[in-house]
């Protein structure tokens, strides 16, 4: 269940992914909700991100999600952790930098666009 999660999300389809994610957390073994957990906050900031132009929200779920990976690094789980933590915190901050009032239009679009070619993606540790 897992690796189809990690796969959906490095697909882009953040929506499924957390679905997948959040059926991990209730019904995986103890080792995996922690991660599974994290990994369903970040996909849910990437699809309010995406699809809704979500900002604070999205600034939140990624800061929290945050909070969780800093205990797990380096790995956990067979997923590189300390690559992901990088990851997600550039991205939150290319987030942050942007206008908070600019809900759409083609500039909004753009950065959109760009934006989902720099989303994090989900690496195993070797």
């Amino acid at each position: 269940m897992l690796d189809d999660a990690i796969e959906a999300f490095n697909r882009g389809d953040y929506f499924d992914a957390a679905e997948m994610f959040e059926t991990a957390v209730r019904d995986g073994e103890a080792d995996v909700k922690e991660i599974a957990d994290a990994l369903n906050r970040i996909a849910a900031a990437l699809h309010l991100r995406f699809e809704r132009g979500g900002r604070q929200a999205t600034i939140n779920l990624l800061s929290q999600a945050m909070i969780s990976l800093e205990a797990m690094r380096p790995d956990r789980g067979g997923i590189d952790i300390e690559r992901l933590y990088a990851e997600i915190a550039a991205y939150t901050d290319e987030v942050r930098e942007s206008p908070r009032d600019e809900q759409g239009g083609i500039k909004h679009r753009a950065r959109i666009f760009v934006e989902r070619r720099r989303a994090p993606k989900i690496a195993r540790s070797r």
